[in-house]
């Protein structure tokens, strides 16, 4: 699948301008409140009018009225439909679809079999948010637009849910558009990411390149600052395969020589790629490590007790938890 952009979106004060080509898998729509995330959403799933040109694989999706689009699209608040069960809910979207999913195998998938005929006013956050995506992928989508979807769930809810989703990727091979703000959200889901920021695209490419670029980190919150690094190539707690973890800077420790009897599982030695001055006089120090480059914060006076310079080694350490 591929997905190409050429639009332009006004409401009231607000104007969004987007050009984009993006391939098949999962692209995270990333960027603080206000930057235009949900309407570019809108707009691709046909519920808001814009200007310019939306075509999918190829085929002109602009003059379509939305349940022709093949698009399937989740809320953050799920709605459902709260007079119908989880049964009815599924097979109200499944009448809909040219070519829909068989219900069972989608409620089998999701493990909502025994809450079929089940009241969606009885559900947990968590048992509405799979409802919701199996409701989407029922349909049997071209591509899946997902507004927020981790909003309304807790930590462990959340890593849940990021496990569903890249399940049901594999799966059913979809493609799927996610839009958030939580760098880490963004990190475990997507290959690739579109950034926005006042209705412009600052920002777009393979994430583990794209976030790296000071157009994208002047997006982070400073706690959030940091680097998309492979699972595969750390020790850490997660098993559910996310498709990058994001390790924050301010997690990272960094010795001169390599340190011994230390309960933190990641000791990885590296080359000090650069040294920046942060607006509050902190340090950023950019390390080239096997797992790809880190990012860690540190005070003036560690950056001189440790004589780190561009070139030189140094070793970045960081516990499992931390990512």
């Amino acid at each position: 699948m591929t997905l190409d952009i050429n639009l332009h979106f006004s409401r009231g004060a607000f104007r969004l301008e987007a050009q984009l080509s993006l391939p098949a898998g999962i692209t995270a729509l990333f960027g603080p409140s206000g930057s235009g995330k949900s309407s570019l959403l809108a707009a691709i799933a046909g519920l808001a009018r814009a200007r310019g040109r939306i075509a999918l694989d190829g085929e002109e999706m602009q003059h379509l009225p939305a349940h022709r689009r093949g698009i399937g699209l989740v809320f953050q608040d799920a709605r459902l439909f709260p007079h119908l069960d989880v049964r009815a809910n599924l097979l109200y979207a499944r009448r809909r679809a040219r070519q829909p999913r068989q219900l069972e195998e989608v409620a089998r998938f999701f493990d909502i079999e025994g809450l079929l005929d089940r009241a969606v006013t009885n559900l947990s956050g968590g048992e509405k948010s799979r409802v919701a995506l199996a409701r989407a992928l029922i349909a049997a989508p071209r591509l899946l637009l997902l507004d927020e979807p981790f909003a309304a769930l807790d930590g462990i809810r959340r890593s849940a849910f990021i496990a569903t989703l890249l399940e049901a990727q594999r799966a059913f091979g979809f493609s799927m558009l996610v839009v958030t703000h939580d760098i880490a959200e963004a990190c475990a889901l997507a290959g690739h990411v579109v950034a926005l920021k006042q209705g412009r695209v600052v920002a777009s490419g393979a994430f583990a390149q794209t976030a790296r670029t000071p157009e994208f980190q002047a997006l982070l919150d400073p706690r959030d600052v940091g680097a998309a690094l492979p699972p595969a190539a750390l020790v850490s707690g997660h098993a559910a395969g996310p498709a990058a973890l994001w390790l924050r800077a301010d997690q990272v420790l960094v010795a001169a020589a390599r340190p011994s009897a230390l309960s933190a599982r990641n000791i990885l030695e590296s080359r000090v790629r650069a040294i920046v001055t942060e607006a509050g006089g902190s340090r950023l120090v950019e390390l080239d490590s096997p797992a790809g480059p880190i990012l860690s914060r540190l005070t003036p006076e560690a950056v001189d007790a440790l004589a780190l310079a561009p070139g030189g080694t140094a070793w970045a350490v960081f516990k499992a938890h931390a990512i």
